[in-house]
């Protein structure tokens, strides 16, 4: 007997899989046709858009090979047991897909797994400081997978570690520029261009400002080893050594500032040490900041204790870096050297304009020195391009305070609100709050 149903065109009010569910389901096709009040045509369009529809799901970054146990978690993320959730979706889904699709949907998926193992040995190797295992492995997964931002990020991470500053500095610059032109492409399209046209190549892409600030640093690290040479002080370089101590894990379990705190006491005889030793200690701490450890959070203090303006320079830059703690350490340092720092943190400011994103550090570190000389360095950035630079400015302007900065703040803010309408921004700042506020 058919279904119950109105006289009225079903068509434009109920679901529109309905129809093809029942198809599905074994009924005749005529019979649904004069239930729902579509043609026959209609009716195969809208079959052939969900049979599409599961090839899709199927083809995803979701879709997995003899994974998941059927009482497992589904990866989905609903918190259910897999097969209370989508395993009845993904078997329907292979129902549809030829079998040598299949099989080849089944071999890349394995292939991804099995890159994804490699990637991680890689980080694992890099952790265990064997740098030179770590780059062949990259090389190597890089002849078939060379669009993976992972493996380029161990390359670069063993370069900076062995000295390699010049090949980091190559790596990053192209690796942003690519990370820019596929983020554009994607803006654009919805697609990666390097993911072909069929969209089954392996890619997975960093977005631009990670490789931005991957950039900088080695670009600061190839700076520096031209500016400030190690020398064959083997003694300095083995108390500098010492600070590996604080990289022991098991010694010191604890994280964030509690953390650094106890290795900053235990460690205190060598960083009075290093402290005495004055500049010459310089070219030998600045490699721990090339590779984020433990170790890398006392160069800042040490740093801002030998105080000269080169040290002011280098902590402005080295701020720049982002990396957790370590860059709020370099700003805080530089804010307890009062005004003074002002004119090296604009010096650095008006450098390398490509890497204005970074210096959102140090523009709101001049909102806490008040006088004309740090508002005209703030207002001079009130009508910068980028509006999420913009909106740093104004915050620097606001806690700054002076009725001078009025009709600039005012602009900003102006500027602010229209691009916020139009949503531009506001995502954009909130990411970047957050990444400002990340802790190790």
């Amino acid at each position: 007997m058919d279904k119950p149903h109105s006289t009225e065109n079903k068509s434009n009010v109920i679901n529109p899989l309905l129809p093809v569910m029942d198809v599905l389901g074994g009924e005749d096709p005529e019979v649904i046709c004069k239930r729902y009040n579509i043609s026959p045509e209609e009716l195969n369009r809208r079959l052939d858009g969900y049979q599409k529809s599961l090839r899709q799901m199927a083809v995803s970054e979701e879709f997995s090979v003899n994974r998941v146990g059927r009482n497992e978690p589904c990866p989905c993320g609903s918190g259910k047991k897999y097969k209370k959730c989508c395993l009845s979706q993904y078997d329907e889904a292979r129902q549809h897909i030829p079998a040598n699709e299949l099989h080849r949907l089944e071999e890349r998926v394995k292939r991804r797994e099995a890159v994804e193992k490699d990637i991680t040995r890689g980080f694992e190797l890099l952790i265990s400081k064997d740098f030179e295992k770590a780059m062949k492995l990259a090389s190597t997964l890089l002849e078939t997978c060379p669009e993976d931002d992972r493996i380029h990020d161990i390359q670069v991470n063993a370069c900076m570690a062995t000295g390699d500053y010049e090949k980091a500095f190559k790596i990053c610059r192209r690796r942003w520029q690519v990370a820019v032109e596929e983020s554009e492409h994607h803006r654009a399209k919805g697609s990666y261009k390097r993911a072909g046209e069929d969209g089954q190549e392996l890619v997975h892409f960093y977005s631009p400002s990670s490789w931005l600030e991957k950039f900088w640093m080695a670009q600061r690290a190839r700076s520096y080893a031209a500016e400030l040479p190690r020398g064959d002080d083997v003694e300095m370089e083995k108390l500098v050594g010492k600070l590996d101590i604080a990289n022991d894990l098991k010694r010191f379990p604890e994280r964030q500032e509690k953390g650094f705190e106890l290795r900053r006491k235990a460690l205190e005889p060598v960083l009075a040490e290093l402290g005495a030793a004055g500049t010459m200690a310089i070219p030998y701490l600045l490699p721990l900041t090339f590779n984020f450890s433990w170790a890398t959070l006392f160069v800042p203090d040490l740093l801002a204790g030998y105080g000269t303006d080169d040290c002011i320079r280098l902590l402005a830059e080295l701020s720049m870096f982002r990396l957790p703690l370590f860059s709020r350490k370099c700003l805080e340092n530089l804010e307890s050297m009062g005004p003074r720092v002002i004119p090296h943190v604009e010096g650095v400011l008006q450098r390398d304009s490509a890497f204005d994103e970074l210096k959102i550090g140090l523009i709101s570190l001049l909102g806490h020195f008040s006088g004309p000389e740090s508002l005209a360095v703030l207002t001079r950035w009130a009508d910068h391009d980028n509006l999420i630079i913009v909106h740093w400015v104004a915050n620097a302007m606001e806690r700054h305070g002076d009725p001078e900065a009025r009709p600039y703040l005012e602009k900003a803010r102006a500027r602010l609100e229209v691009a916020e309408e139009k949503s531009e921004i506001a995502g954009a700042i909130q990411a970047l709050a957050g990444e400002q506020g990340k802790s190790p």
